[in-house]
C-alpha cells in the first residue's frame, strides 16, 4: 500500500480527463468480522452434489479489496442487486485489511489491532470528499466510521547520525510549507517562486474536479453519457490538453509546461510522488500530483485517520454489501471469505462471462452463476490464469492467445552488488518501447500481462509498553528518510540515490496518539514499513529445493527478515529510542508475505502509472476489471473510484442517471 493517499479527488481527475476523450440509506447490518477467526457467510444455494454447490447471484465479484467492496456495496444498496464477493483471505479488505494479534503479557492475554497497509487518507473528514467517503455516504454507512483529523506529520532525516540529522514537521494548510521547510532547506531563493508557479500551472487539473462525483463514472464507450451532467468541469480539467491532463507529471517539472530547477524542491516532489505511486514524480500521475499541491496547502486542510483503524472502513463497506437495499429489499448479498476463485467462467464462445468456479476451504467446489456479469478485483496479472476458456483468451488476446511473459519489475537488481548485504537495487529507467506508441499494437491480455510491477513492502508491526512515554510529544505519523531526502553518495550502476532509493523512505504510523482503543491500557502499536521500496528479487527462492512452507519457516528466511528490517527498527528508534526494550510483540512482513497471503504477484502493490488500463472495460462486455491496475491506479481513493465505475457498468445508463438524481436530491453528490 502507499502510505499517503493524498490523491483524494485528484486520483480521479485523470480518469475523468481520459473519459472526456470520448467526447442516505439506513444500514440494517452491523456485523463486525472478528479479525482473528474464520468467517463463513453463504448465499442461498442448491446442492449439486455432496461436495459441489451452485449459487446464483446477479453480479459476482472476485476479491474483497476496497475496490470490490465499494462495487458490491453500491450494487447491493443502490441498485438492488444480489452480489456475491469471493475472497481467498480469511479477512476482507485486501491490502487495506486490519488484523489482530493476541499476546500473553504476564498471566493475561492481550489483543492488539494493526493496519496491514494504508495509514493516512485525505478528504474524508472535510469536503471536498474523496471517492471512498463519497461511496460510504452514498450507501449510507458513513456514520459507521469516525474520522480523526490531524494537521501534519513528522520528518526525520539521517536518523542516528547527529552531524546530519534533521527533524521538522510538515504541517498542512496555507503557507506552513512555504514559510517553513521550503524556505529553510531550498537550494536557491527561486524555490518559493517555482513552488507557487507550479501550483498555478497545475491548478486546471484540480479545478472542477470536486463537482464530478465517483458515481458519475462508468467504463467503456458510454462513459461520457453520465459525465454530460458535468461538462463545464470537464472542460476546465482538460484546459491544458488531454495528454497533459491524463499523463505523468514529467512535463510539469521537466518542461515543456514548467521546469522545477531547485534540487531540494525536486527531491521533495519525488518523495511525495513516491508515497503516492512507488515511482518518481516524473512518472506519477499529473492529476494526483496536482491534487497534492492543492489540497495539502489549502485552507482547512487536514489529514485523516479512522477511529478503530482501516478495519473500521472495511467493516462499514462489508455492511454496505450485506445491508437491506435502498428499496427495503434483502437481496441476499454476502461477502465470502476463504473462497478461492479458480476460474472466471464463460459461455462456449467465450464472449460472455457466466460466473465463477470457487474452491471451497476444506475441499469441494462452488459453481457461481452470475446473471449480469463479473467484476474482477484481482491483480491484472492474474486475469490470464483465471480465464480457462481458450475462446475467451483469444477474444482478450485480440484474436490470438499471446504467449505468456514475465512482467517487468520497477526495481532492477544490480549485477555488481549483493542486495542481501544491504542496498543493491535501483528503480529501472522506463523503457522507451514500453510506452504509448507500442500500446496501440498490444492486445488487452498483453497489456495486463506486461504491465510494470511497482515495488513491494517490508513491514514491522510492534506492540510497545508506553510507560513513561510522553504521547503528547509524539506525532501520529512520521516519514523517516534513512539516508536523507537527498540520499547518499553511492552510485549503483551509475544511478544516484535519492528519496526513491531502496529502503530510504520509511513510514512510521503511530496511531495511538489519535486513537488509544487500538491497544490495551499501558501499550501502543507502531507500524513501520518501507514505502514500496523493497525489491522482490532480494527474496527470490527459486531453485532452493525447499517447499513453500519450509521457506516460510526457515532460519535463512528469518535471518533475512531481521537483516532487511534494520532500517525499520532504526526509524522507530529515532522516535522512541528504547523501543526494543519496550517491545511486547514484533512481527515482520516481507514481500513473500504480500505474495502469499494477498496473492500479489511479486509482492507488488500495483501497476506503474503508465501501464494502468484506461478503464475497467474488457473485450468481453459483461466482464469488468477494478483495482490498482485500472485508472486512476494505486491508492484507496483510486480503487474506490474504479470500484464505483465497475458497479455502474453492471446497470443501464438510465439506472445510473436516476440513481445520481436521487443521490443529488439527498445532498449526497
Amino acid at each position: 500500500m502507499r502510505f499517503f493517499h493524498f490523491e483524494a479527488i485528484g486520483c480521479y481527475i485523470i480518469a475523468l480527463a481520459l473519459l472526456s476523450e470520448a467526447f442516505q440509506y439506513p444500514s440494517t447490518c452491523t456485523t463486525r468480522y472478528p479479525r482473528t477467526s474464520t468467517v463463513h457467510v453463504h448465499l442461498s444455494r442448491t446442492s449439486a452434489s455432496n461436495s459441489d454447490e451452485i449459487e446464483e447471484v446477479d453480479v459476482a465479484i472476485v476479491g474483497a479489496g476496497i475496490g470490490g467492496l465499494c462495487a458490491g456495496a453500491i450494487l447491493n444498496t443502490l441498485y438492488n442487486k444480489k452480489v456475491g464477493i469471493y475472497e481467498s483471505h480469511y479477512l476482507p479488505g485486501g491490502c487495506a485489511h486490519a488484523f489482530e494479534r493476541n499476546v500473553k503479557v504476564g498471566d493475561a492475554s492481550t489483543t492488539f489491532t494493526f493496519d496491514s497497509g494504508p495509514t493516512i487518507v485525505l478528504g474524508c473528514s472535510k469536503e471536498p470528499y474523496n471517492p471512498l467517503q463519497q461511496v460510504l455516504r452514498a450507501v449510507g454507512v458513513n456514520d459507521q466510521v469516525e474520522w480523526l483529523p490531524y494537521d501534519g506529520w513528522g520528518m526525520i532525516e539521517h536518523p542516528q547520525h547527529p552531524s546530519k540529522e534533521k527533524r521538522w514537521k510538515l504541517q498542512v494548510g496555507p503557507n506552513y510549507f512555504e514559510d517553513g521547510p521550503l524556505t529553510q532547506f531550498a537550494s536557491n531563493p527561486k524555490a518559493l517562486h517555482e513552488f507557487n508557479k507550479l501550483r498555478e500551472v497545475t491548478q486546471p487539473l484540480v479545478t472542477g474536479a470536486a463537482e464530478i462525483p465517483a458515481m458519475a463514472m462508468r467504463p467503456g464507450d458510454a462513459a461520457i453519457v453520465p459525465l454530460l451532467r458535468y461538462l463545464p468541469a470537464l472542460f476546465q480539467i482538460i484546459s491544458n490538453g488531454v495528454e497533459a491532463s491524463t499523463g505523468p507529471f514529467g512535463p510539469y517539472m521537466n518542461g515543456p509546461i514548467f521546469t522545477v530547477s531547485d534540487l531540494w524542491l525536486r527531491n521533495w516532489l519525488d518523495a511525495l510522488a513516491f508515497s503516492l505511486s512507488g515511482l518518481p514524480a516524473e512518472r506519477t500521475s499529473a492529476g494526483a500530483m496536482a491534487y497534492v499541491l492543492f489540497d495539502m496547502h489549502r485552507e482547512n486542510a487536514a489529514l485523516d485517520y479512522p477511529k478503530g483503524g482501516l478495519g473500521a472502513v472495511v467493516d462499514a463497506l462489508v455492511n454496505g454489501v450485506e445491508q437491506t437495499s435502498k428499496s427495503g429489499k434483502n437481496t441476499g448479498s454476502k461477502v465470502h471469505l476463504r473462497r478461492h476463485v479458480e476460474s472466471i467462467d464463460t459461455n462456449t464462445e467465450g464472449n460472455r462471462v457466466t460466473g465463477l468456479t470457487i474452491n471451497k476451504n476444506g475441499g469441494g467446489k462452488i459453481t457461481v452463476k452470475a446473471k449480469d456479469g463479473v467484476i474482477c478485483n484481482a491483480p491484472m496479472w492474474s486475469l490470464r490464469n483465471l480465464m480457462k476458456n481458450e475462446n475467451a483468451l483469444r477474444i482478450l488476446g485480440g484474436g490470438n492467445i499471446p504467449s505468456e511473459c514475465t512482467p517487468i519489475q520497477s526495481w532492477l537488481r544490480s549485477s555488481n552488488l549483493d542486495p542481501h548485504d544491504g542496498r543493491g537495487s535501483i528503480l529501472r529507467p522506463r523503457a522507451v518501447n514500453h510506452d504509448s506508441d507500442s500500446k496501440a499494437d498490444t492486445s488487452f491480455l498483453e497489456q495486463c500481462d506486461q504491465a510494470e510491477l511497482t515495488g513491494s513492502f517490508l513491514h514491522l508491526y510492534l506492540a510497545l509498553n508506553k510507560t513513561g512515554l510522553d504521547m503528547k510529544a509524539l506525532q501520529p505519523h512520521y516519514t523517516i528518510m534513512d539516508r536523507g531526502l537527498e540520499g547518499d553518495d553511492i552510485l549503483i550502476d551509475g544511478v544516484k540515490d535519492g528519496p526513491c532509493g531502496e529502503l530510504n523512505m520509511i513510514a512510521v504510523s503511530n496511531p495511538c496518539v489519535l486513537d488509544d482503543t487500538l491497544a490495551p491500557d499501558g501499550y501502543i502499536i507502531v507500524h513501520a514499513y518501507g514505502a514500496g521500496n523493497e525489491p522482490f528479487d532480494v527474496w527470490k527462492t527459486e531453485g532452493d529445493g525447499s517447499s513453500s512452507s519450509e521457506r516460510y519457516q526457515s532460519a535463512t528466511y528469518e535471518a533475512l527478515k531481521n537483516e532487511r528490517a534494520k532500517p525499520l527498527w532504526r526509524a522507530v528508534e529515532s522516535i522512541i529510542p528504547d523501543a526494543t526494550e519496550r517491545t511486547a510483540l514484533a512481527l515482520i512482513g516481507s514481500p513473500l508475505t504480500h505474495q502469499r497471503y494477498l496473492r500479489r504477484p511479486y509482492g507488488s502493490y500495483g501497476a506503474a502509472f503508465e501501464d494502468c488500463l484506461k478503464d475497467g472495460s474488457t473485450p468481453i462486455p459483461n466482464l469488468v476489471l477494478a483495482g490498482d491496475g485500472v485508472f486512476p491506479g494505486i491508492g484507496i481513493p483510486a480503487v474506490a473510484l474504479n470500484g464505483a465505475s465497475a458497479a455502474n457498468a453492471m446497470v443501464t445508463i438510465l439506472d445510473q442517471w436516476m440513481c445520481m438524481d436521487e443521490l443529488k436530491s439527498k445532498g449526497l453528490i
